[in-house]
């Protein structure tokens, strides 16, 4: 990364969370983060754009992989945190 953000050492912080697949483990927020999952992606991708990233920066592009990833599978596997129709559900939010 470099210094064109001032608020690197946050976004650094956010950056280190992201999983290999692009994602920081479950969706939504009301996914209650635990201790194993500090931060889900929906808030992960809402700090880093309040921080001034982009769908242009390498963070943010493997997210949106990831996201576009589980809107052609059948079933999202993403969404196992709700239970009622999570594919129309995951899609809804992975669209949003």
């Amino acid at each position: 990364m470099n210094n064109k953000y001032p608020s690197e050492k946050w976004i650094q912080q956010i950056i280190d969370l992201q999983h290999d697949d692009g994602s920081w483990g479950c969706f939504h927020t009301l996914s209650q983060p635990t201790k194993k999952q500090l931060i889900t992606t929906e808030q992960a991708l809402r700090r880093l754009r309040i921080l001034g990233l982009t769908k242009d920066d390498d963070p943010i592009c493997r997210a949106i992989r990831y996201m576009e990833g589980c809107l052609i599978q059948p079933y999202p596997t993403i969404f196992h945190e709700k239970k009622h129709d999570s594919k129309n559900y995951g899609d809804l939010m992975l669209a949003a």
